[in-house]
């Protein structure tokens, strides 16, 4: 007798992060289970091209919408989210990440679901003094810097702990920065690895003070099915690649042939205000969401560093070296 194929959902499918979670559960297993992909009704279906991936459309702010689809799935991968560093976005970031997790945590235990996998962000997690790495056990303390992204990621993570008290099995991939081209055309969609080819071709010259985190998109595809197959109910997985300096990353894109020459500087104190406020200005003008803004300048001058020591060592993850993610963008 032919044991009964697993169901698995993604939300957020034609996204950077959920179209390349597709993409890899392909991949891994193939005709062996069947996949699920969540688009709303007013959209099309992007890069999903497979035709062996079921399209359903839902949409996570009408729960209404998310019940038929929801029907008999063994898991969730929960990538549905919004991105932004901008106080024009505050309230879309909070309806979209926070409302919009709550209603995929109160439909999966509606409908039995086996395991939520939640994305998650290192955003969501605390920050250490200076250059130290925080964990997945760092307490989140960003709360006095107003930075809603932060803010709407740690309470996402608050409904999905909410969640764990009522019943659901729910596990946290907490990506750095992401870049990468992925597969299909899913690099177009991420400002970041766009944000590398313009230092590539010398747009961007002036450099912050601070450093980040950064992990390759196809890692993190990766990482969210190994977090499903080996996590730990209710605990965060941190997936990062190497931790640099804004002047170390520059430095590594430079080195790439075919670079721009112009010289690379760092940004003065003033600069920071000023290139934030032209990316605001930019953004009313265009109607654009710009990738420089006042809150992404206010926290480019911390070193947000996060250790991977966790997905190695559990999920026995590895990473794509930085050099050869940069490369790979640009060439």
């Amino acid at each position: 007798m032919n044991q009964k194929k697993q169901v698995v959902l993604v939300t957020g499918a034609t996204g950077y992060i959920g179209s390349q979670v597709v993409y890899a559960l392909r991949e891994m297993f193939g005709d062996g289970l069947h996949v699920k992909a969540l688009v709303r009704e007013r959209s099309g279906i992007g890069v999903l091209s497979d035709p062996a991936v079921e399209i359903v459309r839902g949409d996570i702010l009408n729960p209404v919408s998310l019940l038929e689809p929801f029907d008999a799935v063994d898991a969730v991968f929960h990538c549905a989210g919004l991105v932004a560093y901008t106080k024009q976005c505050r309230n879309l970031l909070y309806e979209t990440n926070v409302t919009g997790t709550s209603n995929v945590v109160d439909v999966c235990l509606q409908k039995g679901v086996g395991r939520l996998v939640m994305t998650s962000s290192v955003a969501a997690t605390g920050v250490k003094e200076g250059a130290e790495q925080a964990d997945e056990e760092t307490a989140f303390s960003d709360w006095q810097h107003g930075i809603a992204y932060m803010e709407s990621k740690r309470l996402a993570e608050i409904e999905g702990e909410r969640g764990i008290a009522e019943g659901l099995d729910v596990v946290m991939v907490n990506p750095g920065v992401v870049l990468g081209r992925g597969k299909g055309r899913s690099a177009v969609l991420n400002s970041s690895t766009r944000a590398v080819t313009s230092i590539y071709q010398g747009k961007i010259f002036l450099y912050p003070s601070g450093g980040l985190s950064l992990v390759d998109i196809l890692d993190v595809a990766r990482a969210h099915i190994e977090v499903w197959k080996k996590g730990q109910t209710g605990e965060r997985y941190i997936i990062v690649s190497e931790n640099c300096s804004y002047k170390e990353l520059f430095s590594m894109i430079r080195e790439i042939p075919g670079s721009s020459d112009r010289t690379v500087f760092p940004a003065s104190s003033a600069l920071y205000g000023i290139a934030g406020a032209g990316g605001e200005l930019f953004s009313l003008l265009s109607g654009r969401r710009p990738y420089i803004t006042l809150e992404s300048m206010r926290l480019a001058r911390r070193y947000l560093y996060y250790s991977n020591r966790k997905s190695v060592e559990r999920l026995a993850m590895s990473y794509r070296p930085v050099k050869e993610i940069l490369q790979s963008i640009v060439t």
